[in-house]
């Protein structure tokens, strides 16, 4: 009886074909999954900042009563810090010295490179036992504002020391007010700096790639990645 089968060609011309295949959406999903690794990480980290804000100020009071008048820049993240400490696990307090940021540039959504976040001798820097990096910077924490207070920002790198190092996949910027720590790139338009201008691939604003993190956290998605068009309102994922 004759039997049918494959020939060895035709097998390996279709391995082959499996293999182009793999080649060409593998690095997609790989992508993919990284992204939304990315979107948890995150989410949690931005939950546990959160957290020990609220609790600081049901301990310590209303936020601008935390500092005295004529405290430097520096002196007054040594206070905020001292605050949210109680309720973070700290792996490394290095203060307002290196070794808490990948000291290498930083890079930016359109390619360029900035000072790492590591050099500053006003922030204040810590690791939580995750890994993930953090930088305190209070120009001015009198502020009373509930929508944006110039340079009152916290800074993380999800992944610390090592990673992409780069702001808007790695590194993400928070915004401290009055009463609560929020995102950067909100879709209050009130917001400074704004989403559409400064999540953007395509930009050269001075804070490029620092508004990314609202996105991230209520959408879900790193999209602004992929394509340059995005919206709160309108489009809020590539097609």
């Amino acid at each position: 009886m004759k039997k049918d089968g494959f020939t060895l060609a035709e097998v390996l011309i279709t391995l082959g074909i499996i293999g182009v295949v793999a080649a060409l959406t593998m690095p997609a999903l790989i992508q993919k999954y990284k992204e939304k690794v990315t979107v948890s990480q995150l989410k949690k980290a931005y939950a546990t900042i959160s957290n020990a804000y609220i609790l600081a100020l049901q301990e310590h009071g209303e936020f601008e009563t935390w500092f005295p008048d004529g405290l430097t820049r520096a002196e007054n993240t040594v206070i905020f810090f001292n605050n949210i400490k109680p309720y973070l696990r700290i792996s490394k307090d290095c203060g307002h010295n290196p070794g808490c940021f990948n000291p290498n540039p930083m890079k930016i959504l359109n390619g360029e490179t900035m000072s790492s976040y590591d050099d500053s001798t006003y922030e204040y820097r810590f690791i939580l036992s995750d890994g993930s990096s953090w930088s305190i910077d209070l120009a001015s924490p009198n502020c009373i504002s509930d929508t944006f207070c110039a340079n009152d920002n916290m800074k993380l790198d999800i992944d610390g020391l090592k990673g992409a190092n780069t702001q808007g996949k790695d590194i993400f910027m928070f915004q401290i007010v009055a009463h609560r720590i929020y995102p950067m790139g909100i879709k209050d338009e009130s917001s400074n700096p704004l989403f559409s201008t400064n999540c953007n691939r395509l930009s050269s604003l001075p804070l490029q790639s620092s508004a990314c993190a609202a996105w991230v956290i209520y959408n879900e998605n790193m999209d602004y990645l992929h394509c340059d068009d995005l919206d709160w309102d309108v489009k809020t994922k590539c097609d």
